[in-house]
């Protein structure tokens, strides 16, 4: 109750994977060496944190959607108990400054006649950066075994179709190098 309670408190990311096509998304994946990742067959999913408003559980369908449909081209297979590895993801959504506008009085403002004589714009906007992390654990271990973190500009805020199509790009791209090459 008390993570249900949690996250719908929280304010929105799944819209973090709607990010625009002019912005590269940033994925950096990380893994531990020692992992056995030939011996990682199945896993199972625990609940994703996706701090949205709304539209939530179709946002989190999405991604373990996309999440499955690459473990599945990966060869592993998705089981309810007893998995190799537990999968999960984790969102979240913040500003990021860059410019709007504003009028104000330049050098030449003179308030003396009550009519300023010359004016300044300064232009500023707020666009809307979010990070996911896909993290996978060793189930018997219950160490991390593999980690990619992904972050760009969100866009396309409520239009599902678009956001839906936008994870499981970014997942596959996430995916790409899944299983590490030993030595790497």
């Amino acid at each position: 109750m008390r993570n249900k309670k949690k996250i719908a408190t929280l304010f929105g990311l799944g819209t973090l994977l709607a990010v625009s096509t002019g912005y590269t998304d940033k994925i950096k994946t990380s893994f531990d060496k020692a992992a056995p990742f030939s011996e990682f067959k199945t896993y199972a999913f625990k609940s994703g944190l996706l701090m949205i408003g709304q539209d939530h559980d179709k946002l989190d369908r999405f991604f373990f959607d996309a999440l499955r449909n690459e473990l599945n081209a990966k060869g592993m297979t998705e089981v309810k108990e007893n998995p190799d590895v537990f999968v999960t993801y984790a969102g979240i959504v913040g500003g990021k400054a860059a410019s709007d506008s504003l009028n104000a009085p330049g050098q030449l403002a003179s308030y003396d006649w009550g009519i300023p004589q010359g004016w300044s714009t300064v232009t500023s906007t707020v666009e809307v950066e979010g990070s996911v992390l896909i993290e996978i654990v060793n189930a018997s271990t219950k160490q991390l075994a593999w980690r990619a973190a992904v972050t760009g500009l969100v866009r396309n805020l409520g239009q599902l179709d678009k956001q839906q199509q936008k994870i499981q790009d970014v997942v596959k791209k996430a995916f790409k190098d899944y299983p590490p090459k030993a030595g790497k």
